[in-house]
């Protein structure tokens, strides 16, 4: 596979996701592993805000979730990086004129341009 360089705003892109990606995954660590301390001081008699632990187990699944958004995020802009350009911009535009130029000599020149019949 031919790997095209990429432009600064596409690399800027990926860095960025990596970043979010990483940022993401140390703070669900460091969630799972206060909420471990948590139940470990709770399992030794401590106390333990049920609510705490409570919004600490919501915030490891928020992160999940974006973690699990940010992984498609990727995939999907990376398969995007990867194939190129969808289109062909200059080649259609060739094309178009081409077709439009057989067109015209072919047909009356107001009927193809848009022009009305009066």
């Amino acid at each position: 596979m031919v790997q095209t360089p990429r432009s600064p705003d596409i690399e800027k892109t990926a860095d960025l996701l990596r970043s979010l990606q990483e940022s993401i995954m140390r703070l669900r660590n460091e969630a799972e592993a206060l909420r471990e301390q948590l139940e470990a001081k709770q399992e030794m008699g401590g106390d333990i805000s049920k609510p705490q632990l409570a919004k600490l187990e919501g915030l490891i699944r928020d992160c999940q979730k974006v973690e699990k958004t940010l992984v498609a995020q990727s995939s999907q802009f990376a398969s995007l990086t990867e194939s190129g350009p969808a289109l062909n911009l200059d080649s259609l535009r060739s094309d178009l004129r081409c077709r439009l130029a057989s067109l015209r000599t072919c047909c009356d020149e107001r009927d193809v341009s848009g022009g009305t019949a009066g």
